[in-house]
């Protein structure tokens, strides 16, 4: 039995006495996979476990209790919960309704219409290259209009350009507004931050007051543990259901990263009577490290994503010139009732790919398990998309260390810590795993080892990456440094928003990893012009998905290489991975 086998039986050996070991036993199993609860229908897999304890006993448990019930563990909609992520699902749900239930429609589409012609032929003038329905428009629209909305799309389909407009709309309606923007990271925040302070590029040309550019373009972003006031070590944090935030306007970016328990919290501190909260994101990407994938879940409902009441319909379409694009008003049928009808919006056009070629092509044919398309890519050469056998693994190693040299793009033997900062991006190392022949521990060594040959944790041009919080220092978990020499000792930098950057001494820093490769879950919020892709030889492996390869994939801008079996690749495309949740169940409960 391994480690991660006796935590589960430890725990569950809490209560053999109670005739409850099995069942918890398979509950701490399945929350070490991501999942926030035990669908009690599904079989067990575990050998010790082949025989299924009765569930008619489980319910009648005194330490197991329904949603009334203030017990241990909660048997809900035949899923098993700790009761204390029961109460995140509940509970996040209540906030989100109640703000949906504070919403003020009618007075909004008023306030709309007083701005028609900013809308119309300023921030969304009829594109004519663009010959389908304008989602971005449409996502803008919806977002002024409720106090609730989600904004999904892959890379390129333009989150942060539609919330930028929507900023220029809403400060135009009230410059007073107070705006928050928040993601889960420090590497993800600073990338937000970045988009949008190129407001002033984006409205280059457009009749709108200076000053709401100006706004526009000084906004900080922060992680969402900086928003809500981080307390170190502990669980809490200052801004909280007794001390909310001080905002009007809440945009959240990359959900997909965020974690149940992080949602909730978010959401507790949230004024439900005040605040408007824009959730953005790509409900295809991996889900979070911890449980649960919230961000999915609430765009799982496809009859709630583009879709509209007629009445909605014929407001939005008075902003839409061309007919033909106009959207149209779901069906009686399809309008099922759910709270999140008419609240979530997916862009659905990439501006940076093609469907039909390279990058875009191959992570839809990933997505879709599209085995003709995938064997497409690798029966044909293409000058995007390289997909090489295990056997290329060392030379494309070799490859990939040349890119993080200057003269190729990198950064390598550039001296300013802006220049080299931005030489960062220019390429990267994704790996499934963490150890093993083709796991990040192994591939930093090879890296650093042809590179440098280093003799001591810090060097000069290592790239690091930060593992924990510190909010004092002003870094956070996942942020990316680069190691250089300054007046004859070495100094971490940081890259900031506008040309600007954070200096640290390596001792300020509790903790931290070579990054020259990542896992794919860390570099989520990031993008690169080239990314080689290191799949395991194991098409077995839990931690792969389609979700896994998708998310690595669009990391890249310009050019993907793949080193793994077809047949790994073909059994990745087959696999997605949905964790268990009741969020669904919450949303379908009469409020």
């Amino acid at each position: 039995m391994n480690s991660g086998l006796n935590v589960h039986g430890t725990f569950a050996q809490y209560f053999s006495k109670d005739g409850l070991n099995p069942w918890l036993y398979q509950l701490s199993k399945t929350m070490e996979a991501g999942n926030v609860c035990l669908d009690i229908n599904q079989p067990f897999t575990e050998e010790e476990n082949e025989v299924k304890p009765d569930t008619g006993l489980l319910a009648k448990h005194p330490l197991v209790g329904d949603e009334q019930m203030q017990r241990p563990f909660i048997l809900y909609k035949e899923k098993l919960y700790l009761h204390r992520f029961f109460q995140y699902e509940r509970k996040l749900v209540a906030q989100i309704r109640a703000i949906i239930a504070a919403e003020n429609i009618q007075e909004r589409q008023e306030q709309l219409l007083a701005h028609q012609a900013l809308i119309r032929k300023e921030l969304f003038p009829e594109n004519e290259g663009l010959h389908t329905t304008d989602w971005q428009r449409v996502a803008c629209i919806n977002a002024f209009i409720h106090s609730f909305s989600i904004i999904s799309g892959g890379p390129g389909t333009g989150k942060t350009t539609t919330v930028t407009k929507l900023l220029a709309l809403l400060l135009a309606d009230n410059p007073s507004l107070h705006i928050s923007i928040c993601a889960p990271t420090g590497k993800a925040a600073a990338r937000l931050e970045e988009s949008i302070s190129q407001a002033e590029k984006n409205f280059s040309g457009v009749n709108i007051d200076p000053g709401i550019v100006q706004q526009i373009t000084e906004l900080h972003a922060q992680t969402i543990h900086s928003l809500l006031g981080y307390i170190p070590n502990s669980i809490h944090f200052r801004h909280n259901e007794q001390n909310t935030l001080d905002t009007d306007v809440l945009i959240v970016d990359e959900c997909s990263m965020i974690d149940i328990a992080l949602f909730y919290k978010l959401f507790q501190a949230i004024d439900t009577g005040r605040t408007r909260v824009i959730l953005l994101g790509d409900k295809n990407q991996l889900a979070s490290v911890d449980a649960g994938s919230v961000f999915r879940d609430l765009c799982s409902d496809t009859a709630a994503l583009n879709t509209f009441t007629p009445e909605r319909a014929a407001f939005i379409n008075q902003f839409i010139d061309r007919e033909a694009y106009r959207i149209k008003a779901a069906d009686q049928a399809t309008d099922s009732g759910h709270p999140l009808f008419q609240h979530i919006i997916e862009l659905q056009t990439s501006y940076r790919f093609s469907n039909e070629a390279g990058i875009g092509k191959l992570s839809k044919a990933v997505l879709n398990n599209d085995t003709e398309q995938i064997a497409g890519f690798l029966e044909h050469k293409d000058p995007i998309i390289n997909i090489l056998p295990p056997e290329a693994l060392q030379d494309q190693l070799l490859q990939a260390s040349k890119l993080l040299l200057a003269e190729e793009g990198g950064y390598i033997g550039l001296t300013e810590p802006v220049s080299v900062l931005a030489g960062i991006n220019n390429s990267t190392v994704l790996c499934a795993l963490k150890e093993g022949k083709y796991g990040v521990h192994a591939i930093n060594n090879f890296i650093s080892q042809e590179l440098f040959k280093p003799s001591a944790k810090y060097y000069p041009y290592q790239l690091i990456m930060v593992t924990q919080n510190q909010a004092k220092e002003g870094v956070y978990n996942g942020d990316m440094g680069i190691v250089l020499e300054d007046k004859e000792e070495l100094k971490v930098y940081f890259s900031k928003a506008g040309n600007s950057y954070l200096s640290l001494n390596p001792a300020q820093i509790m903790a931290t990893e070579t990054a020259f490769a990542m896992t794919i879950h860390k570099s989520q919020g990031s993008e690169f012009n080239e990314v080689l892709i290191i799949l395991p030889d194991n098409k077995n492996n839990q931690l792969l998905s389609r979700e896994l390869l998708y998310t690595a994939i669009t990391r890249a801008k310009k050019k993907v290489s793949i080193i793994g079996t077809p047949e790994v690749i073909f059994a990745i495309a087959a696999k997605s991975v949905k964790r268990v949740s009741g969020i669904a169940n919450h949303f379908n409960e009469a409020p």
